[in-house]
């Protein structure tokens, strides 16, 4: 009993203060005092059985994950599915951007504000969330071959960037083994032999410094990570736009 009063007491905790919770308010929302909260967090005590579903409910929990059962995330699938049914499309955008959060804890986020992007990006693939605008998810085979798919045309589709730039980001994209940047660099007289040959290759080179895609360093040039990412995202743009007949949309 005192070893499950002190596991639950430990996970209300945690709880919240994920969601930036006094004791204080918890308790106003609850209708207990400050002082039961201390009680139950502290493993002095433990909360109603009555109130089991209410801290549930506030923390955006399962009762089995406040009570310490923890199942297979895969088991709660067919309950995702189903909730996801019902959901705008504001509130499925919102909690796959939770998801990808959870995934990218350790990728720094901008300064300028720290909530309204994350990107993730490694051996599952790339994840990228914009807060309210944008959620976007590739695996690791849909950036494979979307990148590879950026060399099947003569054109890209979009005038994002001028068409000479991004064929020196893919070229140095393509040196990137894994999905994980590692900022291999390529020599000067092996990128400029991989291009076509009236390109204007000093120009676009420092078109693409100036961008901020490419590190000019010594021996040749390298991808960093802005140019890395952005990339990757021109290729599923590129697949999308090229190929629309392959993908499913819903705006609802």
């Amino acid at each position: 009993m005192q070893a499950n009063a002190h596991n639950l007491g430990g996970r209300i905790s945690q709880l919240r203060h994920s969601k930036r919770l006094t004791q204080e308010q918890l308790g106003l929302l609850l209708n207990v005092t400050a002082q039961a909260v201390s009680k139950w967090e502290k493993g002095d005590s433990l909360p109603d059985i009555s109130l089991i579903t209410k801290l549930a409910t506030v923390f955006d929990c399962t009762t089995d994950f406040l009570l310490g059962r923890v199942s297979n995330l895969q088991a709660m699938l067919p309950q995702i599915r189903m909730e996801l049914q019902t959901m705008t499309q504001e509130q499925k955008i919102n909690f796959l951007g939770e998801v990808i959060a959870a995934t990218s804890q350790n990728v720094p986020a901008p300064a300028s504000n720290p909530s309204l992007t994350q990107i993730q990006l490694g051996p599952s693939g790339l994840g990228l969330w914009a807060k309210d605008r944008l959620v976007c998810i590739a695996t690791s085979l849909f950036l494979k071959e979307a990148t590879e798919a950026m060399n099947e045309s003569v054109e890209f589709p979009m005038n994002i960037l001028p068409a000479d730039i991004i064929t020196v980001l893919n070229e140095l994209l393509l040196n990137n083994e894994n999905l994980q940047p590692d900022f291999t660099p390529v020599e000067h007289s092996i990128l400029h032999s991989r291009l076509p040959a009236d390109m204007n290759f000093e120009k676009v080179i420092i078109d693409c410094i100036e961008l901020g895609f490419v590190d000019r360093v010594q021996g040749g040039y390298r991808l960093n990570v802005k140019g890395d990412i952005a990339t990757r995202l021109f290729s599923i743009v590129h697949r999308v736009v090229s190929k629309p007949s392959s993908f499913s949309f819903d705006f609802s």
